[in-house]
């Protein structure tokens, strides 16, 4: 019993192209489906970095108002004076010590008061 062949020995040139257009095909199908999970993962890491950014930015704002509240306290409450002072071991008298600041509610009371006595 011959044995079979399942195709000529010339193949037909309809028949090649059906093949590469076949397995053509498939190869699209299976690199379009890849894309589009990388994709998807791209588009969530993105997502995230841009999360983790609004909470960097957040914490710089943050971070820049400590900054203006240590400028403050140390240019304006006359921190390097304390500090030379403490550092010459003198000690602040009543008078040369600055006083605190009463807050508006206090300075207000104070000015009715005085309205009262006067």
């Amino acid at each position: 019993m011959p044995t079979r062949v399942w195709y000529n020995e010339t193949m037909s040139e309809v028949l090649h192209a059906d093949i590469f257009f076949f397995i053509t095909g498939i190869a699209v199908i299976i690199f379009t489906a890849l894309l589009s999970v990388a994709l998807f993962h791209g588009i969530k890491v993105l997502k995230s970095l841009r999360r983790i950014m609004d909470r960097i930015d957040a914490g710089t704002e943050i971070i820049a108002e400590d900054m203006q509240q240590a400028r403050a306290y140390i240019t304006g409450d006359g921190f390097i004076k304390k500090l030379i002072m403490m550092m010459m071991g003198i000690k602040q008298t009543p008078s040369s010590a600055p006083k605190a600041k009463s807050s508006p509610q206090k300075q207000e009371r104070q000015k009715t008061e005085l309205k009262i006595k006067g």
